[in-house]
């Protein structure tokens, strides 16, 4: 899985569904707080207006009790009486109540229906700011009262004041004034005429509404609220108390129980909407879910599920745990054979069996890529899973009853409840490669296969920086004669010197190139790198020798490499004779064809081809028979530590007397003793390589042995 898939896959699973959560519980508060601060407007403009309505009226007032208010007899006079009598008529849907009350809210005079004691204003009245201010009210207060009464008290109004002012208009004068709109104030029409003819005229073309019956409901008298206002006069002692109301029709009401009802209705449409988005987003989070931890091919659980599963499971830890990585061997084979679909038919088999064997012990299991497999089992002894393992994998193996199938099994244990559990599956597929054959017995891993893998991550990082730093250095290894036992020849070896690690031998990173194919690199650069050494010593005038290369088997599947090796070698004109090529008996086992047509070319171009390690194969005098070699290296295992020594110097002997029949020179390496100097020279061995003459050098000290 590409490092982009997987962040975006992380992304997904760690998406929550919480953000929406509080939209959702943001866009319900939101709108509650917006009802109520229409609320609270409505309320606080309900206030504003008892306040601010017929305040000219309410000062008039004041003016009446600051004239005629006699202290003595604590009375009106009769013209102010009459004059509070008309204002309580004609402005019963304002002003209610005229109290004239002393300092302790004794009541002097009452102007009415209420008396400022049967309220709550006393509990809340604060006399410091009425001192200051001369000014005190109370919050307004809802009041509900008998509808028949107001409605007979509107129709009584009504006549009276069709009958004493054509115009509904009544005026108050105050006193004598320089400016009559200080004077005077005008109460409200109260003419129900021109109400109806407005309902008529609004509702008009509505043919099945009654207008009478419509004006009646519309101008009913539903609902009120109250206000007390406190005014300080002229006189000591003497204070006004105004009741204010504010009459709510059922018109009105009506709007507002449409409002309220239109409120609910949206906020229930909010509400819908919102947990509708909240419950879609859940869903479609577990859809991507579902597609996350849904293997393609097998249809069931893959390892991004197992991994977060596996997780939660060892973080219980109630029982010990192994994770086994499985494999079914030549998967590619199997599908090449028999098809695709069939292939992935094969592994939805293998996935459900896998399910069924392991269900009842409630252990995991998941596909990882081609016949991969990976499984969380419980763990007892490395017995016991052996014998458990090889039950599945013949079982597996029964899934296709005409087909033999090969199984590979590594395992690694789970250690502790925060071990990351992609690492162990790591590591169990990692014990695969170290299994020798397919038995169906478990391969364990252990450190020093991760030391391996680490090992091997570190020289693939390394290889390209080290060619192009010139790390990798050139060794000779001289080879002597044996009848004048003087410097003939040498072997070209390669040394890594890591700026890091140091001296790193060739056992540790060349099978890696060979795996990996920078093998082909590291051969064109020791070529070049001899090649550059020959030409040098050449323009000193120093007597050469041949010196061997070694071409790795990949090297030779290019039909080509025949032409690639002359253009470096005559790129320093170097003569051909001088460089020897060295191959491996099993580059014979790749391509035969394009291997003898290699090594005909390399002939025909002047350059000695030898075989190296001859002997160590199966097959060594096959390949003798069909390639036309210059050269043959017996392999140092021929001298080292042989039980029967007579037998091997018996094979030795044969070896060297049948090469030199077909025309060969012989090269023993791996001497290290006088006796087997003396010896490979009564046979008539051309040249030896070995610990007894020389070990690899470096360079200069090469040239010390080789020229002095």
């Amino acid at each position: 899985m590409s490092k982009k898939k997987e962040k975006r896959i992380k992304r997904l699973r760690k998406n929550s569904v919480w953000p929406q959560i509080i939209e959702t519980i943001i866009v319900e508060i939101a709108f509650i707080i917006a009802v109520a601060v229409v609320l609270i407007v409505d309320f606080a403009s309900e206030n504003y207006n008892l306040l601010t309505r017929n305040s000219k009226t309410t000062q008039a007032i004041v003016e009446y009790v600051n004239k005629d208010w006699d202290i003595n007899s604590k009375t009106l006079s009769e013209n102010t009486l009459q004059e509070f009598a008309n204002i309580l008529k004609y402005n019963n849907e304002t002003i209610a109540s005229i109290n004239i009350v002393d300092d302790d809210f004794n009541v002097l005079a009452a102007f009415g229906d209420n008396d400022i004691n049967n309220t709550k204003f006393q509990k809340a009245f604060d006399r410091q700011l009425f001192e200051e201010n001369s000014f005190y009210f109370s919050e307004a207060s809802a009041g509900y009262e008998e509808y028949g009464r107001y409605a007979a008290e509107a129709q009584d109004d009504n006549k009276t004041n069709a009958n004493s002012n054509p115009d509904n208009q009544v005026t108050l004068v105050l006193g004598q004034s320089e400016n009559p709109d200080d004077s005077t104030f005008t109460i409200s029409d109260s003419d129900g005429d021109s109400l109806k003819k407005y309902a008529n005229h609004f509702f008009k073309g509505f043919d099945s509404l009654n207008s009478k019956e419509l004006y009646e409901w519309a101008t009913h008298r539903d609902s009120q609220y109250t206000m007390w206002i406190l005014f300080k006069t002229n006189i000591d002692g003497v204070n006004v108390a105004i009741e204010k109301r504010s009459i709510r029709y059922t018109i009105d009401m009506g709007r507002f129980v449409f409002l309220s009802v239109v409120l609910v209705i949206v906020f229930l449409f909010i509400y819908v909407y919102e947990h509708y988005k909240l419950v879609s987003i859940i869903l479609q989070r577990r859809k991507i879910k579902k597609l996350i931890y849904t293997d393609s091919v097998t249809g069931g659980h893959n390892k991004e599920y197992f991994n977060t599963k596996a997780r939660k499971m060892i973080k219980k830890r109630g029982q010990r745990f192994v994770i086994v990585y499985l494999r079914m061997e030549k998967f590619r084979n199997y599908q090449t054979a028999y098809g695709i679909k069939a292939g992935d038919n094969l592994l939805e088999d293998f996935y459900k069996k896998l399910t069924e064997l392991i269900k009842k012990r409630k252990e995991l299991a998941a596909h990882l890529e081609k016949g991969d497999f990976v499984l969380l089992l419980h763990y007892d002894n490395e017995e016991l899973l052996n014998i458990r393992m090889q039950a599945i994998t013949q079982t597996l193996n029964d899934c296709r009853a005409n087909q033999h199938l090969f199984f590979s099994l590594g395992a690694c244990r789970i250690l502790s409840r925060n071990d990351d559990i992609e690492e162990k599956i790591s590591n169990a597929g990692a014990a695969i490669s170290k299994q020798d054959n397919n038995t169906g017995s478990v391969m364990w891993f252990d450190e020093s296969m991760r030391e391996e893998q680490i090992w091997e991550r570190r020289v693939e990082d390394d290889m390209d920086r080290a060619l192009a730093n010139n790390e990798f250095k050139v060794y000779l290894q001289p080879k002597y004669s044996t009848k004048k036992e003087e410097l003939s020849a040498a072997e070209a070896l390669v040394r890594w010197i890591h700026p890091e690690y140091g001296f790193v031998s060739p056992a540790k990173f060349i099978p890696i190139f060979e795996r990996n194919g920078f093998i082909t690199k590291l051969d064109d650069y020791m070529l070049t790198e001899v090649s550059k050494l020959q030409a040098k010593w050449l323009e000193a005038g120093k007597k050469l020798v041949p010196i061997s290369v070694n071409v790795s088997r990949a090297h030779f599947t290019s039909p080509d490499l025949a032409e690639h090796i002359c253009s470096i070698v005559d790129e320093y004109k170097v003569p051909h004779e001088f460089i020897e090529l060295e191959l491996t008996e099993s580059a014979f086992f790749d391509d035969k064809q394009t291997l003898l047509d290699t090594v005909k070319k390399l002939k025909e171009f002047g350059f000695k081809v030898s075989m190296d390690d001859f002997g160590a194969g199966y097959s060594s005098l096959n390949s003798l028979k069909e390639l036309p070699l210059d050269i043959i290296k017996l392999d140092a295992q021929f001298f080292r530590d042989i039980e029967d020594k007579k037998r091997a110097d018996l094979i030795v002997c044969d070896t060297i007397k049948l090469a030199k029949k077909l025309g060969m020179q012989i090269v023993a390496e791996g001497i290290e003793t006088r006796e087997q100097v003396d010896f490979l020279a009564q046979q008539h061995c051309d040249l030896i390589q070995g610990f007894y003459f020389a070990k690899p050098l470096p360079i200069d000290e090469f040239e010390e042995k080789a020229f002095s």
